[in-house]
């Protein structure tokens, strides 16, 4: 690999993958008068420090699922992982078409969710990937967010380390092969092809590298679909999963549409 290449040690492999599961939060919304336990509906979300604000980002259609669920049912609440958090009122901006939804972040509601805040300051936008470029990536798939009676919740996550496989300007995609790939450090076991990751969308995607002996990491893009009932056309052997670039992300949280 050229210089920038990463060859993780497996020392290196558990700081990549609890890096990422720490950048990774869950963005859930609820009725707050239904009895526990209950379904947590959401996605997931990250945090970029820049010079001003903490700016959160998330896919566009995990704002607009939030928008239905309270229009259905005003008893409908948001939390930021374990948080109390209104979402409607800390848009900092969305594009639809990108898919790209940044919020604002107090200081204090990050550090109470114990979110790993990716400081961009002096440090973007983020470099492009190459393709095969190594990639963490980390999300809470829906189904698998358990709830008890005593009103706790368990997230759990869904994560790889992927290499790119092809890049626009919009988009990176990659592909999940269980005959080729490991499970991310803290999960036992590989999951299935076509596993559902409704939930993910919005989850971090890290790129790394090693510059004079060092570990460097950016965040590059997030998580927006992944495969459909475990079927990708011809490639019924892998998952393909989708990858929205957030280059166009700026420090204010504005975005920049292409």
């Amino acid at each position: 690999m050229s210089e920038g290449g990463f060859k993780p040690n497996p020392a290196m492999l558990d700081e990549v993958a609890a890096l990422t599961l720490r950048v990774a939060r869950p963005l859930i919304w609820h009725d707050k008068t239904e009895g526990w336990p209950k379904t947590l509906n959401g996605g997931t979300c990250f945090l970029l420090r820049f010079d001003n604000d903490i700016v959160g980002v998330t896919a566009n259609h995990v704002v607009v699922a939030f928008e239905n669920a309270i229009a259905r049912n005003p008893n409908v609440i948001c939390q930021l992982r374990t948080v109390p958090f209104d979402l409607r009122v800390s848009i900092i901006d969305r594009d639809e078409d990108l898919d790209i939804a940044t919020f604002r972040v107090s200081e204090a509601a990050a550090v109470e969710t114990e979110a790993t805040v990716l400081d961009c300051r002096g440090n973007w936008p983020p470099p492009t990937p190459d393709e095969m470029r190594a990639l963490s990536i980390c999300g809470y798939p829906e189904h698998m967010r358990v709830t008890a009676a005593d009103r706790s919740a368990e997230f759990r996550a869904w994560g790889a380390l992927a290499a790119v496989e092809s890049i626009t300007e919009r988009e990176i995609l990659i592909t999940y092969d269980p005959t080729r790939d490991q499970p991310s450090r803290w999960a036992m076991t590989l999951p299935p092809l076509g596993l559902n990751l409704s939930g993910s969308s919005g989850g971090p995607v890290l790129m790394h590298g090693t510059r004079n002996g060092l570990h460097r990491w950016f965040p590059v893009a997030m998580v927006t679909a992944g495969p459909k009932d475990g079927k990708q056309g011809l490639f019924t052997d892998i998952d393909l999963i989708r990858l929205r670039r957030i280059h166009t992300i700026r420090p204010d949280g504005s975005i920049s549409r292409l």
